[in-house]
């Protein structure tokens, strides 16, 4: 191996992404942990939430052939370095560049719904069920497509009163 500085990938223990960060970065490692900022239900009301935008993994910059990977396996947090082949791979810099531009600064996620974005109606008579959104009504409400009583129907509700149904399930 040469004495060249490459970002790895670690893969974190669930929900574990900012201590192993953190933990990582006290060895003396470079640490990468890009964070999105979302806007989320929570207990019936609307909440901005911090999230890591890759959950389940950080990237870690170290010099091949000087710092040892060993230490990365059992630092609080870490389950390993991600591996192809028993090699740990170096992430291609088309996709770290972007994740360091982010400066350890929460990114907005533009939450705004576009037609075709499955969605769940969170209060109101059809609290529970999903729906498909269509359009907005003006500024505080929505139209979606709910599948009820056989067929397909819009609705129309107040914005507030649905949340958008994670892709990732």
């Amino acid at each position: 191996m040469t004495n060249e500085s490459v970002w790895l990938l670690v893969a974190t223990k669930a929900r574990a992404e900012a201590v192993a960060a953190e933990h990582l970065a006290r060895q003396g490692f470079g640490v990468c942990a890009p964070q999105l900022r979302v806007k989320k239900r929570r207990r019936g009301q609307w909440q901005w939430v911090v999230e890591p935008l890759f959950p389940g993994y950080v990237f870690v910059q170290l010099t091949l052939g000087e710092q040892d990977i060993a230490p990365i396996r059992s630092t609080v947090g870490c389950r390993g370095l991600v591996r192809f082949g028993g090699t740990p791979q170096p992430v291609p810099e088309v996709i770290i560049s972007p994740s360091l531009a982010m400066n350890d600064q929460p990114v907005a996620l533009d939450s705004a719904l576009k037609a075709g974005d499955r969605v769940r109606i969170e209060e109101g008579a059809f609290a529970g069920l999903e729906a498909v959104f269509t359009l907005p009504k003006g500024e505080d409400r929505v139209q979606v497509l709910i599948d009820i009583l056989g067929g397909t129907q819009r609705i129309v509700l107040d914005k507030e009163a649905i949340s958008r149904v994670d892709p990732r399930g």
